[in-house]
């Protein structure tokens, strides 16, 4: 075999290796790309299992054997009176801790609303401001879960109780019948109110516990007796939430 047909012979084989290593690095990056995409796909459609519940929430309050959404309490008041109470039952059915709060809403008597917006504490000022007692409570705040508190209003209205003075909001009309006063450390002064001085100086006069029971005690039994309606009326505003 002369040169140049060996040559040609060496190409060839040549050539033949170079298309089998083509062919076999073809086979490995397609063998490598097949991989990874299984690896992606598997990673893609792998799944979590979370086992679990969503915590119930159910608060009801109940009056007697009523469900209720609003607390108001009315009552027919006069001196002297057996003590008016009014109880709820706040049930935390849940499985969740609750809180319960509450405040004075509105404060309506003899017809007209008292803004206790601007009063910083109203639960003494329904107590100690008028010569009847008004008191709310709840005998727990914190609610677990499946128990219940006990939420109520009382109205005391206990006659000649004691000697003590009431100071007089917009809620008291003039009645030239009564004695009025004013304050000046510890001391009360009789004050010589008429119907045209009245107004203007009412928020610094005083009645004894005495006049202001037969003011309100006239006052209510007119108001029910031509309005048909309560003297007094005080809605509630419950607040029951999550215990973070």
């Amino acid at each position: 075999m002369d040169l140049q047909a060996r040559k040609e012979k060496l190409d060839a084989l040549q050539n033949r290796l170079k298309r089998k290593k083509f062919v076999a690095i073809l086979l490995a990056l397609f063998t490598l790309s097949v991989n990874a995409f299984a690896w992606f796909v598997f990673s893609t459609h792998s799944e979590y299992t979370y086992e679990g519940r969503v915590a119930a929430w159910d608060v009801q309050v109940k009056e007697g054997e009523q469900l209720v959404n609003d607390v108001t309490v009315a009552v027919d008041m006069k001196p002297g009176m057996s003590d008016f109470s009014k109880n709820y039952v706040v049930n935390n059915l849940g499985d969740v801790e609750a809180k319960l709060t509450y405040s004075v809403k509105s404060f309506t008597i003899l017809g007209r609303t008292v803004d206790v917006s601007n009063i910083v504490d109203v639960d003494q000022y329904l107590q100690e401001f008028y010569p009847f007692a008004i008191t709310v409570s709840a005998d727990r705040n914190i609610l677990p879960s499946n128990t219940s508190a006990n939420f109520g209003v009382t109205v005391h209205w206990g006659f000649e109780d004691n000697t003590a003075f009431y100071g007089l909001n917009n809620i008291y009309d003039f009645d030239e019948g009564f004695t009025y006063y004013t304050k000046s450390g510890s001391t009360y002064s009789p004050f010589n109110a008429t119907a045209s001085n009245y107004a203007e100086n009412r928020s610094s006069l005083y009645l004894e516990k005495d006049d202001a029971d037969t003011y309100f005690g006239m006052a209510c039994g007119d108001y029910q007796k031509t309005q048909s309606l309560p003297c007094l009326e005080i809605n509630l505003l419950l607040t029951v939430e999550q215990n973070s």
